[in-house]
């Protein structure tokens, strides 16, 4: 325009069109006018001369030129701000599906787009997963799932290029899916492009923006998104590496939080191993382990014997008997402790207390909430420690039992007084015998050996009586009057322990030594009769016994049940079938002197009825009138009367 500014004004007829063109030209310019704006200069050039026109257009063009050059760089600038604004945002951002998400929004309003997704993988062989979206209308969109070689993210990874199309569902360019074409078409996607998202040669991701209408993807608008593309791989793996450091530093802290627990869980099991072994040091009594373990784990602690018997502590009333001996069973079995739930809000712990293949008890601990591992730890370690306890009772009680057997040994023998004076002291600790003593003699069917029982030898033992095994049975020696309740105590024990059938006799009174020997043997010799007469849980004085103990003395187990069978079988045979009373009719004669009348009315019958009796115990036995004969029948009814109303 300046090479003619002669043809720009002309004195002589006042304001130039052209001038005037011109200055309308550069306001358009300066205004920033949109390029439609200069459709009008382009018809006002027909108004002017023919020599004007050609120069005219070329300088419009030269206009519309600079003014789309602007254009373009003042988008370029919108561009390159959003980039730096999205680069600070992005740098800002510690969440990944955070980042995921800022990126595609911003991909969307870069390129004006529909839609907007980011597909990415964790490596470089498993298939792309949709991680973002915006735009998008259906929920089936966001769970689309990409083989490495299906579709645009194929193409994309193949060529490690962007990668468009501006008929998705026609175009046969790539590698169709029909489930992936289905989720994309039900969105109305007509035209896509996907940007890779690489980083250190590594495709990790593709960024897709979609029409709903046909549209190609011009050059500045993919070199926007890849320089966008470039940037999120850049913040998507600095959020992924913050994230993994995060995650590492959680794990340092729980890590952290885990050592300190640990080291305080040795702390108190430390502490209490110092406690147990310090109550073992000073000889304490398994009530003061129970109570110490009670106060270490904040709960009520019972220790059990063998048989499940509380020997330190009380059992919960509410804890069901088979749940405990149960959860005893499988304490044994996997050698520790096991925990069950008694009742709502009762957490029960059974540690099962063993010494080798020998079960020694259990202890058991029971508190509203379920105990911590260091806390189990320590009722298990606890266990250990009353084992070492019973055990060491055990010795104790050995020793003590050995001590006693001597003493009963040598006082059945006969050989030494163990309650005079000077022997008083041979008894043991917190027992007080003198004379006179009973002896009670108890046989079983296996007998007893020097082992017994913990409850027989416990039912045997008590201020005023000791017991051991002497001969195959047990003797026990008491000073108490109410030896028949120590007898049914030993009695219960036994039934217990299941050592039946058993037998109990007791001696006289006996008032010094010289006459234990021999107590002893006729005590022997009452249970023979017991044994042959076929009883059993039978508790006798001796004296009741002790006539026909002497008569079949050595004579065999089966001697007194022979005797009775061949003297008066025929009468208990007759009565067993017949409901008939002759064997009482005749034991009542004899003991009535051979008097009608007072047997009668011992039997509360007519003496007629005696009479007629009697003649049918003649038709039986002919000769039972003969003295020798009415002698061994008056026996045998007694022993038969013996056997029957014998005391249990």
């Amino acid at each position: 325009m300046d090479q003619h500014p002669q043809e720009l004004t002309s004195p002589e007829t006042g304001p130039d069109p052209v001038m005037g063109f011109y200055s309308r030209l550069l306001s358009l310019l300066d205004q920033g006018a949109a390029p439609s704006a200069f459709d009008g200069l382009g018809n006002e050039i027909r108004t002017f001369r023919r020599d004007l026109e050609d120069r005219l257009e070329a300088d419009l063009a030269l206009a519309v030129r600079l003014r789309e050059n602007v254009e373009h760089k003042l988008k370029r600038e919108r561009e390159l701000i959003a980039l730096n604004e999205t680069a600070r945002d992005l740098s800002a951002m510690r969440d990944t599906d955070q980042v995921l998400q800022a990126i595609i929004r911003r991909a969307r309003q870069l390129v004006g787009s529909d839609i907007a997704y980011l597909s990415a993988a964790p490596d470089d062989r498993s298939p792309f997963h949709v991680r973002a979206t915006e735009g998008v209308v259906s929920e089936a969109f966001a769970s689309i799932i990409v083989p490495r070689d299906v579709g645009i993210c194929g193409s994309v990874v193949r060529t490690r290029r962007p990668w468009q199309s501006g008929q998705y569902k026609s175009d046969k360019s790539f590698h169709h899916d029909p489930e992936i074409d289905t989720a994309i078409l039900s969105e109305g996607v007509v035209s896509i492009l996907g940007i890779p998202l690489e980083l250190e040669a590594h495709i990790i991701g593709v960024l897709f923006v979609a029409d709903r209408y046909e549209r190609s993807y011009n050059p500045q608008e993919i070199s926007i998104l890849q320089s966008l593309g470039t940037f999120a791989a850049l913040a998507i793996e600095n959020a992924r590496l913050l994230e993994e450091g995060q995650r590492a530093l959680n794990m340092a802290r729980e890590a952290n939080v885990a050592l300190r627990a640990k080291a305080d869980d040795i702390e108190s099991a430390a502490v209490a191993h110092e406690r147990l072994t310090e109550l073992i040091a000073r000889g304490g009594s398994l009530e003061d382990l129970r109570h110490r373990v009670a106060t270490l784990l904040g709960g009520d602690a019972i220790i059990l014997d063998e048989r499940q018997i509380a020997i330190a502590g009380a059992l919960p009333e509410d804890l069901p008997d088979r749940g405990l001996a149960s959860a005893i069973r499988e304490s044994v079995r996997l050698g520790r402790s096991v925990q069950f739930e008694a009742a709502p809000f009762q957490t029960v712990t059974v540690a099962a207390v063993t010494s080798g293949a020998v079960r020694l008890g259990a202890l058991v601990f029971a508190r509203p909430k379920p105990m911590s591992s260091s806390e189990i730890r320590t009722l298990e370690r606890a266990a250990l420690v009353t084992g070492i306890v019973l055990l060491s009772m055990e010795r104790v009680a050995e020793a003590t039992y050995r001590n006693v057997a001597d003493i009963v040994s040598a006082l059945l023998r006969g050989t030494s007084d163990p309650f005079r004076p000077e022997g008083s002291n041979a008894l043991p600790v917190g027992v007080s015998l003198s004379w006179p003593v009973t002896i009670l003699l108890v046989s079983c069917k296996d007998g007893f050996a020097a082992h017994l029982p913990q409850a027989v030898r416990a039912a045997a033992s008590g201020r005023q009586a000791i017991g051991a095994a002497f001969n195959g049975d047990l003797a026990v020696v008491t000073s108490s009057d109410d030896w028949p309740g120590l007898a049914r105590k030993i009695a219960t024990a036994l039934e217990d322990s299941g050592r039946q059938p058993y037998n109990i006799v007791a001696s006289q009174p006996l008032s010094d030594i010289t006459a234990a020997a021999g107590e002893y043997r006729n005590l022997r010799r009452g249970l023979a009769l017991l044994r042959s007469l076929g009883q059993s849980a039978r508790i006798v004085p001796e004296k009741t016994l002790s006539l026909y103990g002497l008569l079949f003395d050595g004579q065999g187990e089966e001697a007194a049940s022979a005797f009775i069978e061949h003297t008066i079988g025929p009468l208990l045979d007759h009565d067993r079938r017949r409901k008939a009373q002759l064997a009482p009719t005749l034991y009542a004669y004899f003991e009535t002197g051979r008097s009608l009348q007072r047997a009668a009315d011992l039997l509360g019958i007519h003496v007629n009825t005696m009479r007629q009796r009697l003649d049918s115990i003649s038709t039986l036995c002919p000769d039972w009138a003969e003295t020798n004969r009415g002698l061994e029948l008056h026996m045998a009814l007694r022993l038969h009367r013996l056997s029957e109303t014998l005391p249990t």
